[in-house]
């Protein structure tokens, strides 16, 4: 009996999924709060007094570059040209969105159905969404080997203990391996398709619901596989120089984010290093970019106590690890959670001008959501 109900159950009604996302907002904020006035650091009050605010106030300009590049690495693809006309807001927005469903969901990857979604609302196809994705997801991993590679041969070699070359190379293992698998589904989408194929028949759930939801998502890969490889066939063609700007914006957006890092530290009164200062940055991230917990939760907390001892001094750890997850990673979420929470609202009063009747149908039967 207890199985016949979970297989009619349907999924979330998008009031459900909104108020989920109202009460992660709601208790994140609090949760913050909360934790800060009853844990908070020896000192705090002292460092805070102390802040210098010159560095304080770089954060303004390096958060709005780093939004800004968020949503013009998705702009350069959506520009009506080959694929449809996107506005710089809407892709900051699903930029947004993105981070959000990264920061509750395992790999910090994990956000690109809320990004896909956004952009979707805002009249891209599925096959569009996911191409540009894929290009900006495989120049994310190849900076992500080039930078590190050059990081930690600049690094003093006595900066880490004896086992960190090991972790490093598991570290450029998993990254290589998926970029090269991400290259083989964009010249060869067909061969994607199966292998995705492949990992739903991995998936041990035969919930009814959830067969739908497969067969109905393959089919739409497969019937939008012309678009996708057409497309791409196009950019390589008529656009390569999209492909190198893809690249620079990518080592640019990055690059920013260390430099939040380093304002974040000289902001608290340490005189770090900037060379080695980024160095640590860029490795770091490189290692916690596929930790399977949400955002990185823990991992990212740890891996910066552990970095970042080299050039910060203890009693700095804790409060530099707290500030900068919240500017790099929990503002962004913030706004993400309310960005989907405003846009599902809408959805539910009527469909967004730019997607169709008959898309708002497949989508609700692929997902088997409804506005109820």
């Amino acid at each position: 009996m207890a199985d016949r109900l979970t297989e009619t159950t349907p999924l979330p009604s998008i009031k459900a999924m909104v108020r989920g996302i109202q009460g992660f907002i709601l208790f994140a904020i609090a949760g913050t709060a909360l934790g800060m006035w009853w844990k908070r650091p020896a000192g705090l009050e002292t460092v805070l007094s102390h802040l210098h605010w010159p560095f304080v106030a770089m954060l303004i300009p390096l958060l709005s570059v780093d939004y800004i590049l968020g949503g013009l690495r998705y702009r350069l693809f959506f520009d009506g040209k080959i694929l449809p006309h996107v506005s710089m807001w809407n892709c900051i927005r699903s930029d947004w969105a993105n981070t959000f469903l990264g920061a509750v969901t395992p790999f910090q990857t994990g956000g690109g159905p809320a990004q896909l979604y956004i952009l979707w609302r805002c009249g891209a196809k599925i096959s569009d969404a996911v191409l540009a994705s894929l290009i900006n997801f495989t120049a994310t991993l190849f900076f992500f080997m080039v930078s590190t590679a050059v990081a930690a041969l600049l690094l003093p070699y006595d900066l880490f203990g004896y086992n960190f070359a090991p972790l490093l190379r598991a570290g450029f293992w998993v990254v290589g391996s998926v970029t090269g698998l991400m290259l083989v589904v964009l010249i060869f989408p067909t061969m994607g398709l199966t292998m995705v194929r492949q990992v739903f028949r991995l998936i041990p759930i035969r919930n009814s619901k959830f067969l739908v939801f497969r067969d109905h998502l393959l089919e739409t890969l497969d019937a939008q596989i012309h678009r996708f490889r057409e497309a791409f066939a196009q950019i390589r063609r008529k656009r390569k120089w999209l492909l190198v700007a893809i690249v620079v914006a990518t080592m640019v957006l990055y690059s920013n984010k260390y430099l939040m890092g380093y304002a974040i530290a000289r902001a608290l009164g340490q005189p770090v290093p900037l060379n080695i200062f980024l160095g640590l940055q860029i490795i770091q991230l490189f290692l916690i970019y596929f930790t399977p917990t949400p955002g990185a939760a823990g991992v990212a907390e740890l891996s910066t106590v552990w970095l970042m001892g080299k050039v910060l001094p203890e009693e700095m750890l804790l409060i530099y690890a707290v500030l900068w997850r919240f500017v790099a990673t929990i503002l962004g979420a913030l706004i993400g959670g309310i960005v989907l929470l405003v846009d599902m609202r809408h959805w539910m009063q009527g469909a967004s001008p730019a997607a169709s009747t008959k898309d708002v149908s497949n989508f609700q039967k692929t997902t088997g959501a409804s506005v109820d």
